[in-house]
């Protein structure tokens, strides 16, 4: 498996900020690329709303594919259906559409992905 990370620190813990983009990586995007990015979301005290996934309420995988449309790092944004919750992300991966669709079948079956286990760019 050839999966190269663009994620700088995979295993970190970033708290995510409700109605704001926040980075997750300090690599910028190359804009009309589409990237695979997967990531575990920890929330907790409330149900939010992830624009490329949707509605999460308790800690889980969330996977999803986007083209980059700016040059900056990869970034998550989220907001509130209800309560008050805090939200957390780690264990990341960031990698292009194309290496995602190469390991597909090992990266989908690896449900205790940390990030830590692949080569970092």
């Amino acid at each position: 498996m050839m999966v190269t990370n663009l994620c700088t620190r995979p295993s970190s813990t970033i708290t995510l900020s409700a109605g704001r983009w926040v980075d997750i990586t300090t690599i910028p995007n190359k804009p009309g690329t589409k990237y695979w990015v997967s990531a575990y979301v920890n929330v907790t005290g409330g149900t939010i709303s992830m624009r490329a996934y949707g509605d999460i309420s308790a800690s889980q995988r969330v996977s999803y594919a986007l083209t980059a449309s700016v040059p900056g790092p990869m970034s998550m944004y989220y907001s509130v259906k209800s309560g008050n919750p805090t939200v957390t992300v780690t264990n990341m991966l960031i990698c292009t559409w194309d290496e995602y669709q190469a390991n597909k079948t090992l990266l989908d079956g690896i449900g205790y992905f940390t990030g830590d286990t692949m080569p970092l760019a």
